[in-house]
């Protein structure tokens, strides 16, 4: 015989609830020499138990009669061998059992989520007619929303827990309404998907033949402004050297006031493209980012643009949750993040 099987035969015989009353007391000893817990071999006391984390919790009851282990669940009557290992990790008061027999809930219940989770009364709605599933969850959503002012402000651990409890009940109906939205919904994606099968690729096929045009336009466009601001640029050049000329060959002359400078060449907006079929298109000339040659600069030029802000913590915040502690220029905080 082992330790532990020797330590819950000396618990048995001493008295049959010590395991019970123990586990009650400090719930972190089950498991432990102290409290050890083996597979058809349960203990006397009161427990509760879950099959499915949406579930509600049933209460347990378990003990032995002349030798003979019962339990139930519910008030059901099951086997104290298969439902032990189950529940011995959640005990309960006896109080707390009978209250929960009785229909009134758990200590740590919220409310709203009781009155929702709890099993309906046989024969209740046998005979009702047809339900609006949308309506039903959209009742229970919005008297689980009014059960928040409850948790406005949250100052102990077992207002916490029934404020989980809310907020997993919350994200159930969360869930239920989504299904409910998806397989309703999803007759008609079939037929937009057909729909888009028979005309969505005549709609990229002529869309990607018009900005290729549009592209080899705007090429040319390009083109001639950069051909304008070439000759801009030469007339220019000409004109500072033909008066550099002048100066050098007759530098002792006599100054006189100059005529007017023959007119230079001057930019001319690009005009509009006039078509022979359809509409007419405009050209403008927009200057462009070609490439980045200083990434700090440019940092730090931008630095105060709101979005640039939005960016740089999102990206601190990720450099966080990678494990850097190096990061410059900010600051730091614990919070408690509940998922």
């Amino acid at each position: 015989m082992t330790e532990q099987s020797i330590g819950a035969l000396a618990l048995k015989i001493v008295d049959p609830w010590k395991w019970w009353q123990t586990a009650l007391k400090d719930p972190s000893k089950i498991g432990s020499k102290d409290l050890p817990v083996h597979d058809s071999d349960p203990q006397q006391g009161y427990f509760r138990v879950r099959y499915g984390k949406d579930k509600p919790f049933e209460p347990v009851a378990i003990w032995n009669e002349d030798g003979v282990w019962l339990a139930y669940r519910s008030g059901r009557e099951v086997k104290a061998e298969d439902i032990w290992t189950s529940c011995c990790r959640h005990p309960i008061s006896h109080a707390a059992y009978e209250a929960a027999i009785d229909g009134k809930g758990w200590p740590d219940d919220d409310a709203t989520v009781a009155a929702q989770v709890k099993p309906p009364e046989p024969g209740i709605g046998d005979n009702s007619g047809p339900v609006d599933e949308a309506e039903t969850i959209k009742d229970q959503i919005e008297a689980a929303l009014k059960g928040m002012t409850a948790y406005d402000k949250i100052t102990d651990d077992e207002t916490a827990a029934k404020a989980l409890s809310l907020r997993n009940r919350l994200n159930e109906l969360s869930g239920q309404a989504d299904k409910i939205r998806v397989k309703q919904k999803e007759p008609h994606l079939e037929a937009g998907k057909a729909v888009d099968a028979k005309w969505q690729p005549l709609v990229k096929s002529a869309k990607a033949g018009a900005d290729k045009v549009r592209d080899a336009i705007g090429s040319w466009e390009t083109e001639k402004y950069q051909r304008q601001q070439a000759a801009l640029r030469k007339a220019e050049e000409e004109r500072r050297a033909a008066e550099e000329a002048a100066r050098q060959a007759a530098p002792n002359a006599e100054v006189i006031e100059a005529p007017p400078p023959v007119a230079a060449p001057v930019e001319v907006a690009p005009a509009p493209i006039r078509a022979a079929y359809g509409k007419a298109a405009s050209v403008s000339m927009k200057t462009v980012v070609k490439d980045v040659t200083d990434w700090k600069a440019l940092a730090i030029y931008m630095s105060e643009h709101p979005v640039m802000q939005d960016t740089l913590r999102t990206l601190a915040q990720r450099a966080l949750d990678a494990g850097r502690t190096n990061v410059p220029g900010i600051t730091t905080e614990q919070k408690a993040a509940v998922r």
